[in-house]
């Protein structure tokens, strides 16, 4: 009974034991002072942005390519004899392999001409036929007019007076005398020149071989060494930013530039934007344009070089900065932009605004802007997560301006 009276006393009063020690612990603990908190501004970096008058431009790349390239094809058929550099012509460097160079008028290959000497052979003969006709026809007319004896002439019939025939053995003369033309002009053919200043591609004959006549004609593929021309492509955003119209050229106004860039970002060919193909690719949804450069390939015929660095390839990638009209924009860091179309700006109290505004293009880490600042205006660049409108901040350093920065 006694233990049962302990077990049913004893842990309410140690329970309440502890309870006790604990409350009175609490009591014993000093009062904790009060503290005024006083939040500080975060510091942030700031420039100051005034208008200027720019000189639009635009980077892009694109691919060379000759801008006169033509196949070279027999037209007359026959076998080929002998192909540049021939043995018997001194004073001639043109060659009839890939990579080799010739001149306008160049003789790049001849085809065995003999059925074309016959043609001709056989012309002069017609043509010597047809004269000979001619003139027997005439004289049979002086004969017909003295048998008419003292009568008008004017009134014999046609026939007597042999105008007919004279008309039929006129015609047959020209004839062949286009003939004759037409025979010598295709032995002319046999000897295949050069149309121009240029370089073979890639050569699809040689000698021994039959071109034309049922044969394959090509013999090469060829390109002009004056132009080049660089397929590129722009956003309809950067043909305004530069000004180009799809339109017919306005007189006076001259044409986009267009330079060709070295490994160190410098010009080493100066062209022009020639021209818009009028096409949008639909993979990447630009529109397509095409520069031109003149006097860029190799040419051992030209005697000075207008520059030093070095002649552009077919195929070759190429970087290329294009040079628009001028534009009044504010220089902006891209650490400035919380969106696309958004900055910080500060207002007279040290207070950060959101203000939205338009912009033109990006340069790098520089972006242009064109509407939605003022002279004057104080831009926030350092990148601030949280804000609040009007937020105030403390000012970091001196106060920068891009603009005046750049030359």
């Amino acid at each position: 009974m006694k233990n049962l009276i302990l077990k049913l006393i004893l842990p309410p009063l140690l329970l309440a034991s502890l309870i006790g020690v604990a409350w009175y612990l609490v009591q014993l603990k000093p009062e904790p002072k009060a503290r005024n908190i006083t939040k500080e501004a975060p510091f942030v970096e700031i420039i100051t942005v005034h208008k200027k008058v720019l000189r639009s431009t635009v980077s892009t790349s694109g691919t060379v390519r000759p801008r006169t390239q033509t196949d070279l094809l027999a037209e007359v058929p026959g076998i080929i004899e002998a192909v540049a550099p021939f043995a018997n012509e001194n004073g001639s460097s043109a060659s009839f392999r890939a990579g080799g160079f010739f001149r306008a008028k160049d003789l790049l290959l001849t085809i065995e001409d003999v059925d074309l000497q016959t043609a001709v052979a056989e012309a002069l003969a017609n043509l010597s036929r047809a004269n000979l006709q001619l003139i027997q026809e005439r004289e049979l007319a002086k004969q017909a007019q003295i048998e008419w004896g003292g009568r008008d002439w004017s009134k014999a019939p046609e026939l007597v007076r042999r105008i007919p025939q004279i008309k039929k053995t006129e015609a047959e003369a020209k004839a062949a005398e286009a003939k004759l033309a037409q025979a010598e002009h295709n032995l002319g053919r046999a000897q295949v020149r050069a149309p121009f200043e240029g370089r073979i591609l890639m050569t699809m004959a040689d000698v021994g071989q039959r071109v034309g006549g049922g044969t394959s004609s090509s013999l090469a593929q060829i390109y002009a060494l004056d132009s080049a021309e660089v397929d590129l492509s722009l956003s309809r955003s950067e043909m305004k930013l530069l000004g180009f119209s799809e339109q017919l050229q306005i007189p006076g106004k001259e044409k986009i530039k267009a330079e060709v860039l070295d490994a160190n970002g410098n010009a080493s060919y100066l062209g022009t934007l020639d021209r818009s193909e009028g096409i949008v690719d639909p993979r990447t949804r630009l529109n397509r344009l095409v520069a031109r450069f003149d006097d860029c390939f190799a040419n051992p015929f030209r005697e000075s070089r207008r520059t030093e660095a070095e002649p552009l390839q077919i195929g070759q990638f190429v970087k290329v900065r294009l040079w628009g009209e001028e534009v009044e924009v504010f220089v902006v860091p891209d650490s400035a932009f919380r969106t696309q179309d958004t900055i910080l700006v500060l207002d007279s109290n040290d207070g950060l605004r959101i203000r939205k505004v338009k912009t033109v293009c990006r340069q790098g880490k520089e972006v242009w802007v064109s509407e939605g600042l003022q002279n004057g205006d104080r831009v926030c660049i350092t990148p601030v997560e949280i804000i609040s409108k009007g937020m105030k901040v403390r000012i970091a350093g001196q106060n920068q301006d891009l603009n005046d920065s750049r030359p």
